[in-house]
């Protein structure tokens, strides 16, 4: 929310029974904030993308640089495209290329 927003306060109901708001939710493996922000969808990518920099980390001495192509391309390069049509332009988005670029 903005400093000048102010959070409505609405009370749904559908046959007599309360509906609850919420701030955010999964949907398509997307996490979507009711203030539009991406930050815990953004936070969700960098919890996974750590295992998946971990795990190619531990074996980039074991594999050759063509098997690590392979499997970043299906861990991680996959993982950072989905919905970045949508999440990729927000500010704390630039975590992630830096992320990846640090640790890989």
């Amino acid at each position: 929310m903005t400093k000048n927003s102010h959070e409505i306060g609405m009370q749904i109901s559908y046959e007599n029974k309360q509906i609850t708001n919420i701030y955010n939710t999964k949907f398509l493996r997307l996490m979507i904030e009711s203030s539009l922000s991406w930050k815990n969808h953004i936070d969700e990518l960098i919890s996974k993308l750590n295992k998946e920099c971990y795990a190619i980390r531990s074996t980039k001495l074991l594999m050759s640089s063509e098997v690590l192509r392979i499997i970043y391309f299906a861990y991680v390069h996959s993982v950072i495209l989905y919905g970045m049509v949508f999440w990729g332009n927000y500010s704390h988005s630039k975590i992630i290329y830096i992320y990846i670029y640090i640790y890989i």
